[in-house]
């Protein structure tokens, strides 16, 4: 275990990921390199309302029943105090890297309340059948802005990842963002200035550093404006959007990020 790299990490996430990893070791002994990413090291994290970002590699496929602890280990630990986001990836698919990628096992939040509507074989059964094209932005954000916590660095395994890959995946979710401007105002903002930066000059930002980067750009300041009232919610703060706003931030984004596609095609 990287001991330097978890005294640096903020409040109580060291202890948090060290009890969920010792957790982990029962259930399976095919993990051989886990990882760190996310805000809790890029400096972001804030403890009421964001995640623990975890990425693992086994040296073969789970079997069902491992799968199934490991769905109960997440269930009793995601949230005793912070909540969870893990991928489990296979060296193997590492090796033999596609866009979007196959994974051995997923959690999240989303399928705790899953849970209201299937039975956890049903969910884990679910999850064979899918790929995440999230997983090419997670193996970016670790190579450049992640932790090691134990194992080989992930560029180490990781063959055949171009940054199409990642870039691919990034606008995918600006679509999202778009879509969801008016619903989750702060969230959509920062991410998609955040894909605005990387289409600009190659930068993976974090939330927390979106406004100081937007500042040292061409951006009318009424959009800067609106980027400060994100940051600043995002840091705890009370903000408001008015319609108007939003309506100015979506034509900037898209403009910015889609020039020569309708937004109508890109939902279909």
């Amino acid at each position: 275990m990287n001991r330097d790299a978890l005294a640096d990490f903020p409040d109580k996430t060291a202890p948090f990921i060290e009890q969920f990893v010792r957790g982990l070791r029962d259930v399976t002994d095919a993990i051989r390199h886990a990882y760190v990413h996310g805000s809790v090291t890029m400096g972001g994290f804030h403890p009421r309302q964001s995640d623990v970002d975890l990425l693992f590699v086994s040296d073969r496929d789970l079997s069902d029943a491992e799968r199934l602890g490991l769905m109960r280990l997440c269930l009793a630990t995601s949230t005793q105090p912070y909540p969870l986001e893990l991928t489990v990836l296979t060296e193997r698919a590492l090796h033999e890297w596609v866009h979007p990628s196959p994974f051995e096992f997923h959690y999240s939040e989303q399928w705790r309340s899953r849970l209201e509507e299937a039975t956890i074989d049903e969910l884990l059964h679910e999850q064979r059948e899918l790929t995440d094209p999230d997983l090419a932005a997670h193996l970016k954000v670790i190579m450049e802005r992640g932790c090691v916590l134990y194992g080989a660095p992930l560029h180490e395994l990781l063959l055949g990842f171009e940054d199409e890959h990642y870039r691919e995946a990034i606008k995918d979710d600006a679509v999202d963002c778009l879509s969801s401007l008016d619903n989750h105002p702060v969230y959509s903002v920062l991410n998609l200035v955040r894909v605005i930066a990387y289409e600009t000059d190659g930068r993976v930002l974090a939330k927390r550093e979106v406004l100081e980067w937007a500042k040292r750009q061409p951006i009318p300041a009424n959009l800067l404006l609106v980027i400060q009232k994100a940051a600043a919610a995002y840091a705890g703060a009370d903000s408001t959007f008015s319609r108007t706003e939003l309506i100015d931030f979506y034509i900037f984004a898209n403009e910015r990020l889609f020039p020569y596609e309708d937004m109508d095609e890109l939902e279909d």
